[in-house]
């Protein structure tokens, strides 16, 4: 069973913290909620909404129906009142017919504030959910922690929206079936989730220039800095972020940046300078739409053509793509270990969904992740006749050591350099390092993960997807079998780029119809899958205008597509 709830209101509202405590409690309750926010590009005002998701199973498809809405504001009201059958939960008496009889902001001046109104919409919401107080208390507890006063009024906010929705019985159709309140599952943001990606993967530095969506990475870093041992900086802007990046890779750290499509164009120049140095670091790059300023806010998955041809000249690089909220710790952390293990820069391409939804998910499972580290020790530094930075091997990937742990010398150069990393224009040395580099690439292409197609392709439609685009197709897929009794094949994309011919090109043969999901304008996918395939999709399915695809939407336009 699930429930669906709008939360709407203005920026300063307290919308996303009517948000957070909502799916905090279900979590704890021991079901499963999942929510992503519509944000307008201001502080204060307009109108912004989170649509939840709070079931007996996990869902994080986006969806865009609700049967309750509570509105913080009148305009949001106005806006999305007009849901058929949907129940009101106002702030104030608006005169909705399909109103609840009581209001929020007098329900929260109650328990002393009426800035609680949206405490006394969870706790109404979670009353009708059959939720016990409990969990809820818990969730403000822990969201208000070291903050006393706001506990106490939101805990007796909680109270009195209990005791007013209880006495409404139209609210008790909304009823979840019991959930295992022993499960230890956490309520997180994919921001969160890639963040604490970054400290399994070992990360030690992080610079970054604020850029909506990505910001929140360094502020989570920054805040956690001291436990885990990271050190971090704001730097002046993005070109000296990513010089700094480069900076500590070179000299033995495992760093990172990360920004959004605009600030990567100002990278450009540092990206080639890890290429040209064969730094290993992360870039996490979380898209909005553009092109210049775009819609800051919104969501989009334009800039896949942007990573893979970033920086001059060829240089081997890795692209990955969280496909949703936990996915972005597991890929996270896999990236530092292939960017030093090939001294290359990892991309992780994330957006602005997979950024700011949360979502229940189980406790993570760092046992398995690589720990290796692939420097030089000392000793094995010590024993080396000579160490050249770029000695020439046949996989491409040279001894990897920082500067100062023995006597012997580490040199890099933004030139073209020889194996000791000095600069020179001789022909000779010029070609070899090209094909280093292309011997470099042919060896992370041996650590693809291979493609794994949902379903059978031979004659039958293939449907191509990356990134935030899975929940919600895989969602509209399962739907769309349950209507016809078929179901399109699925072939979808956490490992990028590289990517060869003999990957994917077998696939192209067998299926009737390939259709591309994308996030954009451009359809990067499916130029992508052209070029290796070297057949067009028969179809593609994007959106422009920076919200994401939902589950009915995709649902309806598969229909069309794979129809007899």
């Amino acid at each position: 069973m699930e429930v669906r709830v709008r939360l709407a209101g203005a920026a300063g509202q307290g919308v996303q913290t009517a948000a957070d405590l909502l799916g905090l409690a279900v979590t704890r309750s021991g079901r499963f909620a999942y929510g992503y926010t519509d944000a307008e590009s201001r502080i204060r005002g307009g109108l912004n909404f989170t649509q939840m998701r709070l079931a007996d199973r996990p869902l994080e498809g986006v969806v865009e129906d609700y049967e309750v809405l509570v509105a913080l504001s009148k305009e949001s009201l106005e806006a999305y009142g007009g849901r058929e059958g949907a129940v009101v939960v106002g702030a104030e008496n608006w005169g909705h017919p399909r109103a609840a009889p009581f209001f929020l902001t007098d329900i929260a001046a109650q328990a002393g504030a009426k800035a609680a109104a949206g405490t006394v919409g969870v706790a109404a919401v979670c009353c009708w959910l059959g939720l016990d107080q409990g969990p809820v208390a818990e969730a403000v507890a822990q969201h208000f922690a070291g903050r006393e006063k706001l506990i106490e009024i939101n805990r007796r906010a909680v109270a009195v929206g209990y005791e007013a929705a209880s006495a409404w019985t139209d609210g008790a159709g909304f009823k979840l079936p019991d959930g295992d309140a022993s499960a230890e599952r956490l309520w997180l943001a994919g921001h969160q989730a890639l963040s604490l990606g970054a400290v399994a993967g070992g990360v030690t530095f992080m610079a970054a220039y604020p850029m909506s969506p990505s910001t929140a990475i360094i502020t989570n870093l920054s805040a956690w800095g001291a436990e885990a041992g990271i050190v971090t900086e704001q730097a002046e802007d993005e070109v000296a972020a990513i010089n700094m990046v480069a900076g500590a890779a070179y000299a033995g750290a495992r760093a990172m940046t990360a920004t959004s499509g605009g600030g990567l164009c100002l990278m450009m120049e540092g990206v080639s300078l890890l290429g040209c140095i064969e730094a290993p670091a992360v870039i996490a790059l979380a898209q909005r739409p553009g092109p210049a300023t775009g819609l800051a806010t919104r969501t989009a998955q334009g800039d896949l053509g942007l990573v893979r041809f970033a920086g001059h000249g060829f240089f081997p690089r890795i692209i990955l793509a969280p496909q949703d909220v936990a996915d972005n710790f597991a890929l996270t952390a896999q990236a530092f270990d292939l960017a030093e293990r090939f001294q290359v820069p990892v991309f992780i391409l994330t957006d602005q969904l997979l950024q700011d939804s949360t979502a229940t998910v189980d406790p993570f499972i760092a046992d398995d992740l690589p720990t290796s580290r692939y420097y030089l020790t000392r000793d094995e530094l010590e024993a080396r006749e000579t160490y050249g930075r770029y000695e020439l091997t046949d996989t491409g990937v040279s001894p990897l050591a920082a500067p100062g742990v023995s006597t012997k010398l580490i040199v890099a150069d933004s030139h073209v350099h020889d194996e000791a990393g000095h600069y020179t224009e001789d022909q000779g040395v010029a070609d070899r390092m090209a094909q280093k580099r292309l011997a470099k690439n042919r060896t992370v292409l041996e650590a693809v993960w291979a493609p794994e197609v949902e379903g059978r392709v031979e004659g039958n439609a293939l449907v191509l997807s990356w990134g935030s685009s899975y929940a919600s197709l895989a969602e509209a897929l399962d739907l769309l079998a349950e209507e016809t009794g078929t179901r399109p094949a699925h072939l979808h994309l956490r490992w990028l780029w590289p990517l060869s011919e003999d990957m994917v090109a077998p696939l192209a043969q067998g299926a009737t119809k390939i259709i591309a999901v994308e996030n954009s304008v451009g359809g990067y996918l499916a130029d992508l899958w052209r070029e290796l395939t070297l057949r067009p999709v028969d179809a593609l399915i994007t959106r422009h205008d920076g919200r994401p695809l939902s589950v009915s939407e995709l649902v309806d336009r598969l229909r069309r597509e794979v129809a007899p």
